[in-house]
């Protein structure tokens, strides 16, 4: 049976609590590398994806671009480490049961849809044993939007299978208005889910395709997507 259903998940606040994990890194990173306090409160950052923050936090603080492989594989190092030691961080309701049934359909395929740098987004899912669902994805790694990164991500499943997903068989689930957005931006399907930091009248006044309190309803999710 040909792959015919991609799924797009955010990870923050969709997939998992970890708080401010990624923020703490980032900031220790600089920190440790540089002696830079609160690198990313007290830097010049524009736009959302995480190359874009690493940019301003270089730029504010005239650090060369040569540098960056160093800063990444550093924050990497120090991510690890802040989430092996937060013992409040944790998988969403239904989230585990979703992807299997999802990873185990030969007609649908998981994707990560994320600001997060690559490296970081991997840390994330694999300090919660939910790395192995994931060989595809569109990461914060370039700059741009996260729906240049749902592009990008869409065309690396299509090479993959070698097909021609059709639009209304992508869906993106995740917890924010930016979700949703980029949802409509690209012209796929929304699933919006509450388990993040926006309240349920914001999201739905975005007019998303789907809104779910939680995931933990697994049936009435397969559902949506299956039928």
């Amino acid at each position: 049976m040909p792959v015919e259903k991609l799924i797009l998940w955010d990870i923050d606040g969709t997939l998992l609590h970890c708080g401010s994990d990624g923020r703490k890194a980032l900031n220790r990173t600089f920190l440790e590398l540089y002696g830079i306090e609160d690198a990313f409160g007290s830097s010049d950052i524009g736009g959302a994806m995480d190359s874009m923050i690493l940019d301003g936090i270089m730029k504010s603080h005239a650090i060369e671009k040569k540098e960056l492989p160093t800063v990444i594989e550093h924050y990497q190092k120090v991510l690890a480490d802040v989430l092996e030691k937060n013992e409040q961080k944790r998988v969403l309701p239904g989230i585990p049961s979703l992807l299997s049934a999802i990873d185990t359909n030969p007609s649908s395929e998981n994707a990560l849809l994320t600001s997060n740098l690559r490296i970081g987004a991997m840390t994330k899912l694999d300090s919660v044993g939910l790395g192995h669902y994931f060989k595809l994805g569109g990461f914060g790694d370039e700059a741009g939007e996260k729906w240049d990164a749902a592009h990008a991500c869409i065309r690396e499943a299509e090479e993959l299978y070698n097909t021609s997903f059709s639009k209304n068989h992508i869906y993106l689930i995740g917890d924010s208005i930016y979700d949703i957005l980029c949802a409509q931006k690209v012209g796929i399907t929304s699933i919006a889910v509450g388990t993040g930091w926006a309240d349920e009248e914001s999201l739905r006044a975005c007019n998303p395709d789907h809104y779910f309190a939680d995931l933990s309803d697994t049936d009435r999710v397969l559902r949506t997507i299956f039928t």
